[in-house]
């Protein structure tokens, strides 16, 4: 799962995607570029912070595991 947010709008979330290739298309780039700023925690744009997430799918409390 990946959650992109606007670093320079008090850091709100702007959308949630299942897949990385769902990130690349939302950005008008390629999959190998989104990976890459996610890697190096680099923002697209100079604003926007992208999160790689995991959900434990076996906790009911439903919490994030951040890779």
């Amino acid at each position: 799962m990946y959650i992109i947010y606007d670093m320079k709008d008090s850091e709100q979330c702007i959308g949630i995607f299942e897949q990385l290739k769902e990130v690349a298309k939302f950005f008008n780039t390629s999959s190998a570029s989104i990976s890459s700023s996610i890697s190096r925690k680099e923002k697209r744009n100079h604003r926007y912070l992208i999160e790689r997430v995991k959900i434990d799918k076996n906790d009911r409390r439903k919490r994030r595991i951040n890779n």
